[in-house]
């Protein structure tokens, strides 16, 4: 383990505190709720659901907090502008947490961002998120806005070396001509989260995991990333399941997919990450015990170095 020469940025919100030096803090663990397909939800375009099923996945994922001391968010996706609203108005009534505002729409997030503001609900909100896909309506729309909280994805399409995520993140790289922290800075964010934006296996994950050791060490910020996704998008294993289920190992099959699918939290935890959406909420069982084990080796390796973690560390609550 190490420690970084550059002053590394802590983060204090919706009490909610990440960051800083590897074994300082906990990690960060963000749960997707809403997702497509996730069978709390009735009506995906409308954001009709089972509200005491979506009440009982915070509030266990809340539990996972207290017990181990990883910060958790909630990742609030809606694929409409009307889902996403209702969505947030529910998570808002339920949890006073941090809370992603989440959408492949750039319209439906630019909708949550006003409902928070107008009812006085931004102060949880992290933006999801600044990239060089977004629209200048959108960055208006987010300028006016009272959210103050940012993923800031450094992806350049053109450019996936480590060198071209940090250079997107300064000078907008070989995509636009700003820099994304320039950009939400602009926008009237005051805390960015960093996204590595790792990519699928083969296609530079291992770029996306090295960078978040640059984008610390350069810039000082707090970095994570849907690390999660990789196994999700990984043929071998796709195929290797397919297999299992045809010998009729279902279960197994269920298993080691589960198994990649929380590792790779791991992953992210072990390279210098201060957060990481671990994917659905109603896997908060399997991911807090998971990340917070390995907070806890960080934490007792980083100690000979003089990093001392906090009191509601997993190292300090869990043994």
């Amino acid at each position: 383990m190490f420690r970084f020469d550059k002053e590394q940025m802590v983060i204090e919100f919706a009490g909610a505190k990440f960051g800083g030096q590897p074994g300082e803090y906990p990690t960060a663990l963000s749960g997707t709720i809403f997702y497509s397909r996730h069978k709390i939800v009735e009506d995906a375009k409308k954001g009709i659901f089972d509200k005491k099923a979506a009440e009982a996945l915070i509030n266990k994922q809340a539990e996972m907090q207290d017990i181990t001391g990883n910060s958790a968010f909630v990742q609030v996706f809606g694929g409409t502008e009307e889902a996403l609203v209702n969505y947030i108005d529910f998570v808002s009534e339920v949890w006073d947490g941090p809370m992603l505002l989440d959408s492949t729409s750039g319209k439906a997030r630019m909708a949550a961002a006003n409902r928070a503001t107008e009812a006085g609900y931004a102060n949880q909100c992290i933006y999801n998120s600044i990239n060089v896909a977004a629209e200048d309506e959108e960055i208006e729309n987010l300028t006016n806005s009272d959210v103050e909280a940012s993923i800031v994805l450094c992806f350049d399409p053109m450019d996936p070396s480590v060198a071209g995520k940090l250079n997107v993140l300064n000078d907008g790289g070989k995509t636009k001509d700003i820099g994304m922290l320039e950009l939400a800075e602009k926008a009237g964010i005051k805390y960015p989260l960093i996204d590595v934006a790792v990519t699928p296996m083969g296609n530079g994950a291992g770029h996306a995991v090295r960078a978040a050791f640059a984008v610390k060490a350069k810039l000082g910020l707090p970095v994570g990333s849907g690390i999660h996704n990789v196994p999700s998008a990984w043929d071998w294993l796709r195929e290797f399941r397919k297999g299992l289920r045809e010998e009729g190992k279902d279960q197994i099959a269920k298993d080691v997919h589960h198994v990649c699918d929380i590792g790779a939290n791991i992953v992210q935890t072990m390279t210098s990450g201060d957060y990481v959406l671990y994917g659905p909420i109603d896997n908060a069982e399997l991911a807090f015990p998971a990340v917070a084990m390995t907070d806890m080796i960080i934490a007792e390796t980083a100690k000979e170095m003089g990093t001392v973690p906090v009191a509601e560390h997993p190292l300090n609550k869990l043994i």
